[in-house]
């Protein structure tokens, strides 16, 4: 049965700067439940509801409650960002982005880069999406080409097996001959013990 979550149990949030979500390391810890800033909401907050695959936005406008749920598929991936583009701050965010930047969620934020490198390899994982790379002129490309899940890397090529044996002869005369007993092996009668004690 699906867990319901009622948008008047969004108290107003007047403003906090950093996000720290704690990202699920099992299926049991999904979905993740949170409040995020919405300037246009009425109270200033929204209620996010994030799954593995698919999201879900409340919040209310002039009274009206409202309920957005879409695929995560429809977002163009996780990206990182400034908090404050145009001021001195150097805080930084990991956000998921939409192409309607009021849809766009903030999954982590923090006054310095220490970490923002390890929450967006690590949301981008768990999410599915990709890296995303923001250019000079405000276009966004991914970081590394994905694959689904996974990240897809230049392929490499196999190393040789023996070095410069592999090319002397071929390999099945490399193996270990079977053993050939002798044509007149040494025989032992009469003798009490197997090995001197001198």
């Amino acid at each position: 049965m699906r867990r319901q979550f009622a948008v008047e149990a969004c108290p107003p949030v007047p403003a906090y700067p950093y996000v720290a979500l704690d990202r699920p390391s099992a299926p049991e810890g999904w979905p993740l439940v949170f409040q995020s800033l919405d300037p246009n909401a009425d109270a200033g907050a929204r209620l996010v509801e994030l799954h593995p695959t698919r999201i879900v936005l409340r919040r209310r406008l002039s009274g009206v409650p409202m309920r957005i749920e879409m695929e995560l598929s429809r977002y163009e991936g996780v990206a990182v960002a400034l908090l404050d583009p145009e001021g001195e701050d150097d805080g930084v965010a990991v956000v998921l982005v939409h192409a309607d930047p009021g849809l766009s969620v903030t999954l982590y934020s923090a006054p310095g880069i220490d970490d923002v490198v390890a929450q967006w390899r690590g949301w981008s994982g768990a999410l599915g999406l990709p890296m995303l790379v923001t250019g000079e002129d405000g276009t966004r490309r991914p970081a590394y080409p994905m694959l689904g899940r996974l990240v897809v890397s230049a392929a490499k090529l196999r190393r040789r097996r023996r070095g410069g044996l592999k090319h002397r002869r071929p390999s099945v005369f490399q193996r270990r001959s079977l053993g050939r007993p002798p044509l007149n092996p040494s025989v032992h009668r009469g003798e009490r013990e197997m090995f001197a004690r001198d």
